[in-house]
């Protein structure tokens, strides 16, 4: 069995006024560009979409998505980049907005975001089954090859910060890093990359 060690885990909760489907199509491109799928639709980690309507509150949506990093220098058979999403709408119900006088179709309720991230350490189990190798895997792990998982566990905490300031800024939620911006216009609606 693979061995998960954790890096980072946070939330991102919002009751206003969401795009979500531009939402939803904006963080699907993010992971995308920072390489945590292969292809763009066809083979994207999604692993559950629920939505279920009620007659008082709206609808509940759940989404879980499991993305592996891709990137280059990254790809090893001894260790993972993992991201553990899980997008949650309560209470989410159509409403309609005037922005730079144009009306669109918007949804209102809570919408929040659960991350956690792990770095996943032999995630196809080869040294496991190994006799000899099952006997130094925890010595080697956590001895030998500590200071690579270190280094990893950095560049996994810098992808979370990334990943959790551009969650907040789709989410129009206070941040505390500097706004760039974007190389590709942005897909929602309005742009949260103006400057005043």
């Amino acid at each position: 069995m693979p061995t998960d060690i954790f890096v980072d885990s946070w939330e991102a909760k919002a009751t206003d006024i969401v795009h979500l489907n531009g939402f939803y199509v904006a963080l699907h491109d993010y992971l995308w560009s920072e390489e945590y799928s292969t292809a763009k639709d066809e083979a994207f980690p999604e692993t559950y979409y629920y939505e279920t309507r009620t007659q008082q509150g709206g609808k509940e949506v759940w989404v879980w998505w499991r993305p592996i990093s891709n990137k280059r220098g990254t790809k090893n058979n001894f260790y993972q980049r993992f991201f553990n999403i899980e997008v949650h709408g309560v209470g989410v119900r159509d409403a309609e907005i005037m922005r730079d006088n144009k009306k669109w179709k918007v949804q209102m309720g809570k919408v929040e975001v659960l991350t956690k991230v792990y770095l996943r350490i032999d995630p196809e189990n080869k040294w496991q089954k190994n006799w000899f190798l099952k006997m130094i895997f925890e010595w080697f792990w956590k001895r030998m090859y500590r200071k690579h998982m270190e280094m990893h566990k950095k560049e996994l905490l810098k992808d979370s910060y990334k990943f959790r300031e551009t969650v907040k800024r789709l989410l129009e939620l206070n941040t505390f890093a500097v706004p760039q911006r974007p190389f590709a216009p942005a897909k929602a609606f309005g742009s949260p990359f103006e400057y005043q």
